[in-house]
């Protein structure tokens, strides 16, 4: 098998302004995906519990046996459109 060789350089300045660029964009995807996990903000998971009801991802943590790794496929699911609340 041919070995490839890389052409990389982290040391350069290009490398430095993706690099940051990258941090970037994964640093606001995680600042979405902690906005799904309160979806409808603090009001109205309040109110879901003063109606005596879980939220969904407490109701699959009951589902599921304990210690039981859960795959969230699609949490961003809807992002970017012009539904407030994304996918349901």
């Amino acid at each position: 098998m041919q070995l490839i060789r890389s052409t990389l350089d982290p040391g350069s300045v290009e490398f430095s302004a993706y690099r940051a660029a990258m941090l970037e964009a994964t640093e606001m995807v995680a600042a979405e995906h902690r906005k799904v996990l309160t979806i409808g903000g603090e009001r109205h998971i309040e109110r879901h519990r003063a109606r005596g009801k879980l939220l969904v991802r407490e109701r699959i943590d009951r589902l599921i046996d304990p210690d039981t790794p859960f795959l969230e496929l699609m949490p961003l699911a809807g992002w970017g459109t012009n539904d407030p609340l994304g996918a349901s």
